[in-house]
């Protein structure tokens, strides 16, 4: 369904929502454009045709990819399918992108962008261009460059060697080596480049002005053509901008796609939602319960004896004799399914093959599928049902949770000591 119609040329879909062209002011080629524009975009992110929209009689409908494409001025974005408004689902989704990626959005700056009623990459945009615009305020960060110069006077120190090669081409200079206090460090061509790129799609008129004063204090700033390969070196000189580095990658990463193709012109800022989610949830598990226990993209184990098909479960506790496998699922759980919640047969399947493989004689496995938590499952999140695996007697577990609620530390504490226990869990039907 379609969330919000916001004006002429953004567009608000849930995911794999419908979005009808006949209702919305969208033409029929407006819908075209927007379907080749996410086409292009799914390959850049190596996702299956139709990852991102799929053009349906009528109109597009959504898949399993949230964030903004745009295509020639009209804009949609599409948001997670969980409970609450659009505007709750946009900060939900800042929540995800800023833990996954080390963004570092405060619970403050979240209620900060809960007031504007724009886009993610708007709001990404904006929440960038405050960030720098409040670190500049101390100047930009200087380092000490090392310099090679030919000078009629001595700076810093000879270098001999050159002193001795050119000597009879250049008699009256000094081959000079020195260190000179510059403003054209990696850093800051790291920021002046994603101050540019993003004063070039951005919408908001006080956000474009806030980029164009930025870049005019960057002018001594040389250009790179390649700003993610820029050695970044973080010391207290880069203090004031150290949070705002994960920032500027993200927005000039390959998550950043430019859409273009032949005469089709657009861009997209896109997250597919269930390597967001594993994301997400790895980030928070390790920071709870610690990088030696937690291990993400497990690989130990395969499928068959002789090394072929190997395993990687999503996550592993390493809790002695009793580990915890965690599978992560961007999937809706089904409550009109009592028994089974929807859970799926390929995932119960994909469960057993892990529990199997990592059963030893000392060790005996514990298994999590975890969803996303929706209001019309009537029930709290955390462990919906307890199963036990025929002939092994291993503990499943169908555990949820709300990503849209703010927890503090001691909350996230709280629901993994839940979740994913370091004691043996009491197994019901």
């Amino acid at each position: 369904m379609i969330i919000q119609q916001r004006n002429q040329e953004e567009l608000v879909l849930s995911e794999w929502g419908f979005l009808p062209v006949d209702q919305t002011n969208l033409r029929d080629d407006e819908a075209n454009g927007l379907f080749r524009a996410a086409e292009h975009a799914a390959r850049e992110l190596k996702l299956p045709e139709g990852a991102v929209l799929n053009r349906v009689v009528g109109g597009l409908r959504a898949g399993q990819v949230c964030g903004v494409i745009s295509h020639r001025g009209r804009s949609l974005e599409i948001l997670p399918k969980i409970d609450g408004t659009g505007t709750e689902s946009r900060l939900s989704l800042v929540r995800m992108l800023s833990v996954a990626y080390d963004l570092r959005v405060s619970e403050g700056e979240l209620a900060q962008l809960q007031t504007q009623r724009k886009t993610l990459l708007e709001l990404l945009i904006g929440l960038f261009a405050r960030r720098l615009s409040h670190a500049m305020k101390g100047g930009l960060q200087r380092q000490y460059i090392p310099h090679e110069e030919d000078l009629p006077f001595l700076r810093g120190s000879l270098d001999i060697a050159r002193q001795l090669s050119r000597r009879p081409v250049a008699p009256t200079l000094l081959m000079c080596r020195f260190d000179e206090l510059s403003e054209n460090t990696p850093i800051n061509r790291l920021l002046k480049a994603t101050a540019l790129r993003l004063f070039r799609v951005c919408k908001s008129s006080n956000t474009r002005r806030e980029l164009q004063i930025i870049l005019d204090s960057f002018h001594s700033i040389a250009h790179t053509n390649n700003p993610l390969s820029e050695r970044i070196h973080l010391d207290r000189s880069a203090a004031a901008f150290s949070a705002l580095i994960p920032l500027a990658r993200l927005l000039l990463s390959g998550d950043w796609q430019n859409t273009t193709s032949g005469r089709s012109a657009g861009t997209a800022l896109l997250f597919p939602m269930n390597i967001l989610f594993e994301q997400y949830i790895t980030k928070r598990a390790q920071q709870t319960v610690g990088r030696e226990i937690v291990r993400k993209q497990h690989s130990k184990h395969h499928a068959l004896k002789n090394q072929l098909f190997q395993l990687r479960p999503d996550l592993v506790f390493e809790y002695g004799d009793r580990p915890i496998i965690l599978d992560t699922k961007w999937k809706q759980l089904d409550r009109t399914d009592p028994k089974r919640l929807g859970v799926s047969q390929s995932d119960i399947y994909q469960m057993l093959a892990y529990g199997h493989s990592y059963t030893t004689a000392q060790q005996k496995p514990r298994l999590v599928l975890l969803y996303p938590h929706h209001a019309d499952l009537s029930a709290p999140e955390g462990v919906l049902r307890q199963w036990s695996v025929t002939g092994s007697d291993l503990p499943l577990s169908i555990a949820t949770v709300d990503i849209s609620k703010d927890r503090s530390g001691s909350d996230w504490v709280e629901f993994f000591s839940n979740v994913a226990p370091n004691r043996k869990p009491v197994v019901f039907e």
